[in-house]
């Protein structure tokens, strides 16, 4: 099967955003399994470090435009207000004809049984792509939470509304539609009336399951702090989280770790406290801490360092909406919602070892078989096969 993956990036399992890793990883598992093409927004030294590029017969990129600086500054702002009036910002910014023209080159020459589309800022290319078959695969529900258009509450309720409209227009024209979470699936579902598959989230599993069990009573919070909700999540975590963990278990310790960690510098000397800055080495991170204890408290789609940290044999503490599009076992992570809950959910770990290592090693054993690259590979093929013998 011949196959074209188009995302508005590049599919790199290395990327430092969790989009890009997801995309990289399935990427990778669906290029040993079939003919792989890829067409991305990117550039053509992204696209040359994705590790399996070698194996794609047809890979381009297409550079997206950014804001230009000096005089061009205000007439590309008036260019992306003119698409206002009809189209999300964000969709907006990846409107560009020469993607449109990759993907009818794609088309002709590379000539794919079928054609994915991830996120949805691509939805808008699907009239242009109408007689290949066609799965879409929406990443958050039909409105990317973290956008932000810069005009204030009200330009932020306008785009939401002009997201709404465009998930109507564009996204009936795809042959198979898909989301990422069953939450997300039956909210699109309602939208649109009709049905929405559930592709599981991807992460890579490692071959061996870290080892919680013989780690000291530490918890891990990970998280890339240029995003506000992971410095507020932090905080809350040392300051009101950590004095609780501690009273209940004498060494009990509290990691930050994750790039731009400025903000949190105030926190520094907290009794059983320590912040790592950015860590090359996941794995040994990872296998360095009992349990990732990450509460979150905005936006939709499944957490990547969540389900990173479940892959490696890790137990989670989060809450309800951390825990969104995770069907993970119930041994491997516990919920709960306000600080003392949090606490008491985690303390569970930290003074027990061996449930710890249980809890790791049943989060590894449902990963392997649910989320890995390999087996949401298959999934995603046999739909296909599905699709083009329906057609």
């Amino acid at each position: 099967m011949r196959i074209l993956l188009c995302a508005p990036f590049a599919p790199d399992p290395a990327a430092n955003h969790g989009g890009g890793a997801y995309l990289g990883a399935l990427a990778g598992a669906l290029a040993a399994q079939c003919e792989l093409g890829v067409v991305c927004f990117g550039t053509d030294q992204e696209l040359s470090a994705v590790p399996f590029r070698a194996r794609l017969p047809w890979a381009q990129a297409v550079p997206l435009r950014h804001r230009p600086t000096g005089p061009l500054r205000l007439a590309h702002q008036g260019l992306m207000l003119w698409r206002w009036r009809h189209q999300p910002l964000v969709a907006a910014k990846h409107w560009q004809r020469n993607f449109a023209a990759a993907l009818a080159t794609a088309r002709a020459q590379f000539r794919p049984d079928v054609i994915l589309l991830e996120l949805a800022q691509l939805a808008q290319y699907l009239p242009g792509l109408l007689g290949t078959p066609t799965v879409f695969t929406d990443h958050e529900a039909g409105c990317p939470a973290n956008t932000r258009t810069g005009l204030g509450r009200h330009g932020d309720q306008r785009d939401r509304r002009l997201w709404h409209r465009y998930v109507l227009r564009h996204y009936p024209l795809a042959n198979l539609l898909q989301a990422l979470t069953r939450e997300d699936a039956a909210q699109l579902a309602t939208q649109l009336d009709r049905e929405v598959l559930v592709r599981p989230p991807v992460v890579t599993v490692p071959p061996r399951a870290a080892a919680p069990g013989s780690a000291p009573p530490r918890a891990l919070f990970l998280g890339d702090y240029r995003h506000a909700p992971n410095v507020a999540a932090a905080r809350r975590l040392a300051l009101a989280v950590l004095p609780r963990l501690r009273s209940g278990c004498a060494g009990a310790e509290l990691w930050l770790a994750g790039p731009n960690d400025a903000p949190l510098h105030d926190l520094d000397g907290r009794p059983g406290l320590r912040r790592l800055g950015f860590q090359p080495d996941l794995e040994a991170l990872l296998g360095s801490v009992r349990l990732v204890l990450a509460p979150v408290d905005l936006g939709g789609g499944f957490r990547v360092k969540l389900l990173t940290a479940l892959a490696h044999g890790v137990p989670v503490v989060t809450n309800r909406l951390g825990a969104r599009g995770l069907e993970v076992p119930a041994a491997a992570r516990r919920l709960a919602e306000d600080d003392p809950g949090l606490a008491e959910a985690a303390l569970g770990w930290l003074n027990n070892a061996a449930a710890a290592g249980a809890a790791g090693a049943a989060a590894h054993a449902w990963a392997c078989q649910h989320v890995s690259p390999e087996a949401v590979a298959r999934l995603q093929l046999a739909r296909c096969g599905e699709l083009l013998r329906s057609g």
